[in-house]
């Protein structure tokens, strides 16, 4: 009877969840050179949000970011609207892909995500730290730097401490 029961429970809450449910989560976009995470959620029960940049707080003008309402079509996808047209969002049978225009995203994990704007985070925090660090030390000399073991010792240092977070890479 219990199984019964559970079997029915979940039936019932597949019956009722919406098409759109299944875009809800993490994509990363695949085959880019800069790293690019979007984010779609629900906010309430016919409300879907877009954060297409979960790296970014910040637009191009630096006003805080906000989140792009979604648009569902008649096909049962949801989409941007550009003023124009609706530029569909299409996902895969399988739930694991999903196409922008050209650009190809494929499903993380919520865990992925965080560690992912964790490491960028820290990244960027490093490469501000080596920044400082080796400023004493720069200037521009006409028979060669006379601190350039100090600024060696420098690169070395943050060249290690940047080889222990994923994805970072900045020039030292």
């Amino acid at each position: 009877m219990r199984i019964f029961l559970l079997t029915l429970l979940a039936l019932a809450l597949t019956a009722c969840s919406k098409p759109y449910d299944k875009y809800i989560g993490y994509w990363q976009l695949e085959d880019t050179k800069y790293p690019k995470i979007l984010e779609i959620r629900k906010e309430d029960k016919d409300t879907y949000l877009v954060n297409e940049n979960i790296f970014r707080d910040t637009d191009l003008l630096g006003k805080a970011k906000k989140e792009t309402v979604l648009e569902k079509t008649e096909k049962e996808e949801l989409g941007v609207n550009n003023g124009l047209t609706v530029i569909p969002f299409n996902l895969s049978d399988d739930g694991k892909t999903l196409r922008i225009r050209d650009q190809k995203y494929v499903k993380i994990s919520e865990d992925i995500a965080k560690t992912a704007v964790k490491n960028r985070k820290d990244c960027n925090d490093l490469k501000v730290k080596y920044t400082e660090e080796k400023k004493p030390f720069d200037g521009f000399f006409f028979n060669g730097n006379p601190n350039q073991a100090k600024i060696d010792a420098v690169k070395a240092k943050y060249k290690e401490l940047q080889q222990k977070i994923p994805e970072c890479n900045f020039s030292i």
